[in-house]
């Protein structure tokens, strides 16, 4: 049918905006982009998250868990309904803390689970008194930090409260066979319980907000994180604003190369640069303010990246790049994600991770109706977000070219989550099949202060054969102005029992990509609209380039409409 006056509009998706109108922001700006990632081939071509994978369920008596283990580490984990309060990858470990259910009840007790054979190495030295009070599993928290100087892992937990010790050790020289304790420094002792712990320059620093006194950055001996010999090894920043979090970044060196660096948060006031140490006289220890008074009240949002040190401001997740300078905002006014960050509903429950360049941010998002638990991705080599993601993480960490994660809400249980499909790739997640929603933001309007009749639009997209795939669209006020789908024809295949084996293709098969026909059944009359396209997430699904066709009508908006 031939439409007059008709203007032909292509919409490349380009990336997630909370925008509320895609006019003054980015061509290809997207509503909603859930659990779709960029496709590793194609520009504005989005594919299916993979599912995370299961690893491990602590909560079973058999199969992780044998009588081969001690009995405080078997005993201490039987039993459903264990928060993962801590967790952290080095190497092909993954090491933990877990409320005991058994043994321990009440208590966080240590755990070390080998990534490569899928089994747990006996930790042996828990007792009564020296693990930490387990923490409430919502609401405001101080997180748990843990790092790896020497052969001790510190391990910081808002459950110790000095008569059951100031922080958790636990002795890894042995990886296979694990040692606990908990204590504090010696010689110099830390003034309180430690609220985060870091290696640098080969030594633990603590962060301590005494009760009294200043609060300061306490650094251990070199591969010592147990003792403190030099009593002026304490750092102060000036006021007594409580010390909250610490990260890691490397600097560019005007001369060449890198330089080390710690970064000190002071809650969301400021943030400290420390470089250098105390042993090094052409390097001696040094502590600068940063270039903007803000800060972070989510310490698990803190994570390395190719490009910085990320974190989530009060008014979004920000970068300090390898020259210490505080970005913007990243996504500012519309032009990606701030306001799930900006409206987290509790924000020392986020976490973050960053492996292959992807940026993972799991927050509850007081900007959405429901303050549902969701997760962001940022790729950064892209400047692209999607999501919301519908697996977020409680923690999360990088492990080689995936990630480990325990999932909100489903305690007891380790994850493989991976960033990119791979021929192994599956859709359905801890028991449920994966779901993806396609919206495009309020399109463009038009400038020409009228309705449009939209008569024809096509979608690029690879489907599963066979299958139809909902397509809805939406009016300004997300009144469904029509329902239609989309569907490939199936693929050639054969019935079971009519061919001869090996000889013929069995069932249904992946389509191509490619314009898929919109065939809308009313008439499509709006100023501004959304255009969603949802089903089953697979693994042949790709969505890319929408194209329509709109002819303006002699008419002023529709006000009442």
């Amino acid at each position: 049918m031939t439409v007059r006056n008709a203007v032909p509009v292509s919409w490349f998706p380009k990336s997630l905006s909370n925008c509320v109108d895609s006019t003054p922001v980015f061509p290809g700006a997207m509503l909603t982009l859930q659990n779709l990632i960029p496709d590793v081939s194609t520009k504005d071509v989005w594919q299916c998250r993979p599912a995370a994978q299961q690893l491990v369920d602590f909560s079973l008596t058999g199969g992780q868990f044998s009588n081969a283990f001690s009995s405080a580490f078997a005993l201490g984990l039987t039993g459903p309904g264990a928060f993962i309060s801590c967790l952290k990858v080095v190497g092909n470990r993954a090491y933990g803390m877990i409320a005991s259910t058994s043994v321990y009840p009440g208590k966080d007790v240590p755990f070390s689970y080998n990534l490569v054979n899928g089994m747990f190495d006996p930790i042996t030295g828990e007792t009564a008194n020296n693990l930490p009070i387990s923490p409430n599993t919502s609401g405001a928290w101080t997180p748990p930090t843990a790092d790896v100087i020497g052969t001790k892992l510190i391990i910081t937990h808002p459950g110790f409260n000095t008569l059951n010790g100031y922080f958790g050790i636990l002795d890894i020289s042995d990886p296979t066979a694990p040692v606990w304790s908990s204590g504090n420094t010696a010689t110099t002792a830390l003034a309180a319980v430690p609220v985060a712990v870091k290696q640098f320059n080969q030594r633990a620093w603590y962060l301590v907000n005494p009760s009294t006194g200043q609060p300061g950055a306490y650094f251990s001996d070199v591969l010592d994180p147990l003792t403190i010999t030099d009593p002026t090894h304490i750092l102060t920043f000036d006021d007594n604003v409580p010390l909250t979090a610490l990260g890691a970044l490397p600097l560019s060196n005007q001369l060449g190369g890198v330089i080390q660096a710690l970064i000190v948060f002071k809650g969301t006031s400021n943030m400290y640069q420390v470089t250098g140490d105390a042993a090094l006289t052409n390097s001696p220890l040094t502590r600068n303010a940063l270039n903007i008074a803000t800060g972070t009240l989510a310490p698990n949002s803190i994570c390395s990246t190719p490009k910085g040190l990320m974190f989530m401001a009060p008014d979004g997740m920000r970068l300090i790049d390898f020259n210490a300078v505080v970005s913007d905002p990243i996504g500012i006014e519309g032009m990606g994600m701030t306001m799930p960050f900006q409206f987290s509903v509790v924000p020392s429950r986020v976490a973050a991770a960053c492996n292959l360049s992807v940026v993972r941010i799991s927050t509850q998002d007081g900007s959405d109706p429901g303050n549902p638990f969701e997760e962001y991705w940022y790729d950064m080599g892209r400047s692209r977000w999607s999501g919301p993601h519908t697996f977020p993480a409680s923690l999360i960490q990088p492990y080689t070219n995936t990630f480990i994660m325990a999932p909100h809400g489903v305690i007891s249980k380790l994850f493989q989550s991976d960033a990119v499909q791979s021929a192994t790739s599956t859709f359905v997640e801890n028991g449920v099949q994966m779901s993806f929603v396609f919206t495009t933001s309020l399109l463009p309007n038009t400038g020409r202060i009228a309705e449009n009749y939209i008569s024809e639009a096509t979608v690029d997209m690879a489907l599963v054969s066979g299958v139809s795939y909902p397509i809805n669209v939406l009016d300004p006020q997300f009144t469904v102005l029509d329902s239609t789908s989309v569907i490939s024809a199936l693929a050639s295949g054969a019935v079971w029992g009519s061919f001869t084996w090996g000889s013929a293709t069995w069932g249904s098969a992946a389509s191509h990509m490619a314009p898929r026909k919109v065939n809308f059944t009313k008439p499509i009359v709006t100023d501004q609209m959304y255009f969603q396209v949802n089903g089953a997430c697979a693994q042949a699904i790709k969505i890319g380039k929408l194209y329509f066709r709109y002819s303006p009508l002699g008419y002023l908006v529709n006000e009442a409409a």
